[in-house]
């Protein structure tokens, strides 16, 4: 039991290259931009202003550090690991309810959303290679994982 269990199917590591290096360094300065509006948000004499701008302000190391620094993912029979720089998450496949992508400014995000709670474990499309990426949703949709879809 314990070695089908540990049965390794697919490793997907960050990519190498100036063109990471370069993004690191837009998505800090993006990071460093945002944090200065919300501390001038922060300065004005209205109270929502100031909620609204501690609060961007308090969750800019959260999504630097969870979504950027996914150094891999490494996919087992029956759960996938998630390593990052401090700290690996480890997701089983029969928690998670469907994928997803997302787009916004500065990113291109594969999103698992999980069944019991509305979190979102984001993968920075731009990070790993596009067949990686791929090979991935193969193996999602092996385990029955499904797109989501509005309609």
């Amino acid at each position: 039991m314990q070695v089908e269990q540990e049965k390794l199917i697919f490793i997907m590591k960050q990519k190498k290259g100036i063109i990471i290096v370069l993004y690191y360094i837009f998505a800090t300065l993006w990071d460093l931009a945002t944090a200065f509006i919300c501390i001038i948000f922060m300065t004005l004499d209205n109270v929502i202003p100031n909620i609204m701008g501690f609060l961007i302000l308090v969750f800019i190391p959260y999504q630097f550090f969870c979504m950027f620094d996914i150094k891999e993912v490494v996919c087992y029979e029956d759960y996938l690991l998630i390593k990052r720089k401090f700290f690996t998450k480890k997701i089983f496949y029969n928690h998670l309810k469907y994928y997803c992508f997302m787009r916004a400014v500065r990113t291109k995000i594969l999103g698992l959303r999980f069944k019991k709670y509305r979190l979102t474990v984001a993968i920075n499309e731009y990070m790993f290679k596009p067949s990686d990426i791929q090979e991935f949703i193969k193996i999602l949709e092996s385990k029955k994982i499904s797109k989501y879809s509005l309609f």
